[in-house]
């Protein structure tokens, strides 16, 4: 069984980075086939789709379908990974599960948070894999970040500062994209990429937040039905305190500029790593971390600068840096270890149960700027 090859099926709604997506799964060695599912022929923003020519991003595409029930029964299956619009989503995992198939789903993977706590218990229940592509829990420095801060480099941590800042409004289809409708996604940019910096703390820190009071608010000229910025202050269970700052928001002269930072400030020590500043075009990637512990002291700060591992292809070198996909190197790894985790290899990297506490953070930030009130997260 350790030698067999994967064969997966991939499901999309509305084709959202469907083809970067296809060339990181395909970058696994150990990937024999991709069966292809494309159930729409418009994209998020109600362009044309051609899911032949979708399909040319890699020849371990073999079978091409907008029925989901043609994936479901091909032979051999050992998983599914789904990119679904995310009141969508949930419906699609239930048959998938009904099918008795792991999954690995884009997020926000639900509308709702309680929609996809209920399909996350179904999978759990058949001890079926369900993990998730948020995919910087594979990126070098959020690892060497994590080891830092496990063993202590830091001390006691004390507050943790995010940001993630991109393209405004009037670039991401207003009118058009399913991405800025709330029936369709449950909030904003609290649902669609606030995502990514939670489960980064919540991975870093290994803890819930338990505490949320927020502002949200459509401070762009082109009106939405969902939030455009969102300003939050947490709270987690040991009582670290942080800022989460998120927004779309004119980050440089690019069309899709990027803002973004982590920092992290303990008793002993800080880790600071500016990923995008604005105007640049490629990440920053270097990490600052000072520490007075005594199996860290350097006499100073350290830094730490990572080639641009986004565009690389996992077990490859050498290779034309603008060949990577959607997540490039860590998204790559990340799909390399779920696909191995189905065949209890390891633990699944990005379990279901971490998103679903992700929506209930973004419910929490919308319900407190509504409310004017702090908001207490209850463990599900």
């Amino acid at each position: 069984m350790a030698n067999k090859k994967f064969n997966i099926g991939f499901i999309s709604s509305h084709g959202h980075d469907l083809a970067g997506h296809i060339i990181d799964q395909a970058a696994n060695p150990d990937l024999e086939s991709i069966h292809l599912c494309l159930m729409n022929d418009k994209d998020v923003a109600q362009r044309d789709l051609d899911i032949n020519k979708i399909a040319e991003a890699s020849e371990k595409v073999k079978t091409k379908t907008k029925n989901i029930d043609d994936i479901l029964n091909t032979k051999d299956l050992d998983a599914v990974a789904v990119c679904a619009r995310p009141d969508l989503a949930p419906d699609i995992f239930n048959k998938i599960l009904d099918a008795n198939l792991p999954i690995i789903t884009d997020k926000p993977a639900s509308n709702d948070s309680k929609r996809l706590d209920d399909v996350a218990k179904k999978a759990a229940k058949k001890n079926l894999a369900f993990g998730t592509m948020l995919q910087w829990r594979r990126n070098p420095a959020i690892l060497d970040i994590k080891r830092a801060v496990d063993s202590g480099a830091l001390g006691q941590i004390m507050t943790v500062e995010v940001r993630l800042l991109t393209s405004t409004i009037n670039w991401r289809g207003p009118g058009k994209s399913y991405l800025l409708e709330k029936s369709s996604m449950g909030g904003g940019i609290s649902s669609w990429l606030a995502c990514h910096m939670l489960d980064m703390l919540i991975f870093i820190l290994d803890e819930r937040i338990t505490e949320v009071s927020a502002f949200t608010g459509n401070r762009h000229p082109v009106k939405i039905d969902v939030e455009d910025t969102a300003i939050s202050a947490i709270k987690t269970e040991s009582g670290i305190l942080g800022s989460v700052h998120t927004g779309y928001s004119l980050c440089g002269p690019g069309k899709f500029g990027n803002d973004i930072y982590l920092g992290i400030r303990g008793t002993e020590g800080y880790v600071s790593i500016p990923f995008y500043m604005p105007g640049q075009e490629d990440l920053d990637n270097t990490l600052y971390l000072y520490s007075e512990n005594e199996n860290w002291v350097t006499g100073g700060q350290r830094a730490m600068t990572y080639s641009p591992y986004y565009k690389t292809q996992f077990g490859k070198s050498g290779v034309d840096l603008g060949s990577g996909g959607y997540g490039g190197f860590m998204a790559e790894k990340l799909f390399v270890d779920f696909l191995n985790s189905t065949r209890n290899q390891g633990k699944n990297p990005t379990p279901i149960e971490d998103l679903v506490h992700v929506l209930e953070i973004g419910e929490a930030i919308r319900e407190s700027s509504d409310s004017g009130k702090a908001i207490s997260i209850s463990k599900t």
